[in-house]
């Protein structure tokens, strides 16, 4: 196991050990100097890293980690100063994704995020052997440096290339899924939030559940069970706070499935204090807001068996400012607590507010029509005498044309009308009352 000194300008250091746990990294040493911001060339000030230097004579580490991120010419000093490998919290993140990266995509999206981050750094100890100063990237010496600095830059490209191809592949799978009657729906969050659990939850399958952090980097795609209609839900990577843009970039593929969701449950852990909740629903809203649609997130405490029941109505004060004008819903992957409002609430996403009835004879163009139907709308039937009696629940859209369908097959007693919030049928979804009427 790798030992390590972490160096902090922060308190708080709960996320970095967390993150150096994951990564199977053990700290022996931990330097804090308060600032409200690093020294611009050794991160900790001079004096700080003398003392540290003397302090770890007698002490075997493997490196140095920054609980920040650092500028090139920090690395560099850094580096320089303590002769062993220097690694910042992105660079922990990354090897994290590393670790954990098994598919051909996430693979890709892992390179592309090392080699961006890794540009700055190159380009840093280019200048710095350029100018006399000890050649070479982590001592690779000034050629090797240098080739290895292009030949990052021509791979960079070709990933980029087959990133977008796989992102045109997604696109095409999404609309196969939609025009089979589908509807979409994303796990989003901060990562350990609980989504994977709360994934196999909702739809009886054993997708990896992990402790650690960032175990799910692909996304995993599964068809929600207890629900009315075909509803596919996506668990995506886990988000994470102060990820340079380059990093969130390299993993578009995997977020454009959020962001094309017709629902995004926005998932939290509810047993941690409020303030720690606060801060990872805001790193998350900040990266999921300007690209969503309005309407389109809910957000979801899981792990509520965690915490006394009427913690959940303080939550919902307390967070009342960061959800803004989305809606909280409190559940448990481990006990099945309020699963059931959970799909309801998934329901109502696919947009079936509008409600047709028909009494149809049973035949065999009766029967096509309704097993047609069943792809795209919501169907309950019963069998009155002779006559199959149908109730549809379809979007608004649709309503015209199922209409037409209806009288085609030689439907009767057609009625069409707007589902309304205190219906009574067995149908999900609310909207504004509309009194039908035989057609």
């Amino acid at each position: 196991m790798k030992r390590v000194a972490i160096l902090s300008i922060t308190e708080d250091l709960r996320e970095i050990r967390s993150l150096l746990m994951t990564l199977g990294v053990e700290p022996v040493r931990e330097y804090i100097q308060k600032r409200d911001y690093p020294h611009r060339t050794s991160y900790l000030g001079p004096g700080r890293i003398e003392d540290i230097l003397k302090d770890l004579e007698e002490t075997e580490i493997d490196w140095i980690v920054v609980n920040g991120p650092l500028k090139p010419s920090q690395h560099h000093f850094l580096e320089m100063k303590f002769q062993k490998e220097c690694v910042d919290r992105v660079g922990v993140i990354l090897r994290i994704f590393s670790d954990h990266a098994h598919t051909p995509e996430a693979i890709n999206q892992v390179t592309l995020a090392t080699l961006r981050y890794e540009q700055p750094f190159l380009r840093e100890w280019i200048h710095k052997a350029k100018s006399g100063d000890r050649p070479g990237f982590l001592a690779g010496g000034a050629y090797a440096t240098d080739v290895y600095y292009e030949h990052a830059k021509t791979h960079i490209r070709k990933i980029e290339k087959e990133l977008e191809e796989l992102s045109r592949q997604r696109e095409t799978r999404r609309t196969k899924r939609r025009s089979g009657g589908y509807t979409l729906v994303s796990l989003a969050g901060y990562t350990n939030a609980g989504k994977s659990s709360l994934m196999n939850a909702l739809c009886q399958s054993a997708v990896e559940v992990d402790e650690r952090l960032f175990s799910t980097l692909s996304t995993t795609t599964r068809k929600v069970t207890g629900v009315r209609g075909s509803v596919l839900i996506s668990d995506t990577v886990g988000f994470i706070r102060d990820l340079p843009l380059d990093l969130v970039k390299a993993f578009n593929s995997t977020l454009e499935e959020v962001f094309y969701s017709d629902l995004i449950l926005l998932v939290f852990d509810a047993s941690e204090p409020q303030d720690v909740i606060s801060s990872k629903l805001e790193t998350s809203l900040d990266i999921l807001i300007p690209k969503i649609e309005k309407g389109s997130l809910l957000l979801v405490g899981n792990k509520a068996d965690l915490i006394p029941h009427t913690r959940t109505d303080d939550l919902q004060s307390e967070l009342s400012g960061i959800a803004r004008t989305y809606d909280v819903e409190f559940v448990s992957a481990v006990t099945g607590y309020g699963l059931d409002s959970l799909r309801k609430r998934i329901e109502r996403s696919q947009g079936r507010t509008h409600i047709i009835e028909a009494s149809l004879r049973i035949d065999n163009e009766a029967l096509s029509l309704v097993s047609r139907l069943h792809n795209n709308t919501t169907i309950s039937q019963v069998v009155e005498s002779d006559r199959l009696r149908i109730s549809i629940a379809c979007n608004p859209e649709d309503a015209q044309k199922i209409i037409g369908w209806l009288e085609g097959v030689g439907a009767e007693k057609i009625i069409s009308r707007a589902f309304a919030s205190d219906d009574r049928s067995d149908h999900g979804g609310a909207s504004t009352r509309s009194e039908g009427a035989p057609v």
